[in-house]
C-alpha cells in the first residue's frame, strides 16, 4: 500500500513536469557526435525541426517531447536532399520502466516522408514504423522534403523520447555505369589476352 502511493506520487510528479506536447528538446547530429547540436525549433506545424542536409553518413534527430497519458503527438522536420539519392530511415522509442510501470512511453510513432517544405507537401512516398528497422524511403530527386512524425504517450506516460535517422547515397550517373562497364571489358579483354 505504501509503495503504491509513492508510486503514483512519483507518476503525478513526472506528469507535472511533462507540460504539453512540443515542450520538449530536440538534437540533430551526425555519429559519434550525434546529441550535440540543440535545435532551436519545436515541431510544430509553424517551427518544423531541421535535420539540415542528409548525406552518407546518418544525421540523427533525437527528441523529448511532453504530453498527457494516452494523449497523442505530432511533429514535423524538414531536410534537404542535394543531389538524387537512395534514402533509407530508422525511427525508434525510448522506454523508462520504474518497478512495473512505464514513466517515459511513447506506442505506435509514425513517420510519413513527404515532398517539399511542412506543410506544402503534396506527395506522401513512404510511411515508416518506429520498430529500429531501417526502411527503404526510396529514390529521391535533390529538393526539400519533410517528415511527419505521431505518436502516442503511454497510460501512465506524460513523456516520451523518440529518435530518427536519415542516410542518402547518391545515385551514380549514367556515365559512371558506363566508365564501370568499360572497365570491366578492358579487364577481361586482358584476362583473355593473357591466357
Amino acid at each position: 500500500m505504501k509503495n503504491t502511493m509513492k508510486l503514483k506520487l512519483l507518476a503525478a510528479a513526472v506528469m507535472m513536469v511533462a507540460g504539453t506536447a512540443h515542450a520538449g528538446t530536440a538534437y540533430v547530429g551526425v555519429p559519434p557526435a550525434a546529441l550535440v547540436q540543440q535545435v532551436g525549433t519545436d515541431g510544430s506545424v509553424t517551427t518544423p525541426y531541421d535535420f539540415g542536409v542528409i548525406g552518407t553518413s546518418a544525421t540523427v534527430l533525437a527528441v523529448t517531447v511532453g504530453g498527457t497519458p494516452f494523449g497523442s503527438f505530432e511533429e514535423f522536420a524538414n531536410f534537404t536532399i542535394p543531389t538524387p539519392s537512395n534514402a533509407v530511415g530508422s525511427a525508434n522509442t525510448y522506454t523508462l520502466n520504474l518497478l512495473g510501470i512505464n514513466l517515459l512511453e511513447i506506442t505506435g510513432l509514425s513517420v510519413e516522408v513527404w515532398d517539399s517544405v511542412h506543410p506544402l507537401g503534396g506527395t506522401l512516398f513512404t510511411t515508416f514504423p518506429g520498430n529500429n528497422a531501417t526502411w527503404s524511403i526510396g529514390a529521391l530527386a535533390a529538393g526539400q522534403y519533410h517528415l511527419d512524425i505521431a505518436g502516442r504517450f503511454g497510460p501512465n506516460a506524460g513523456v516520451g523520447q523518440y529518435s530518427v535517422a536519415l542516410q542518402a547515397a547518391p545515385v551514380p550517373e549514367p556515365e559512371t555505369y558506363a566508365m564501370f562497364l568499360a572497365g570491366l571489358g578492358l579487364m577481361g579483354f586482358m584476362a583473355r589476352r593473357r591466357s
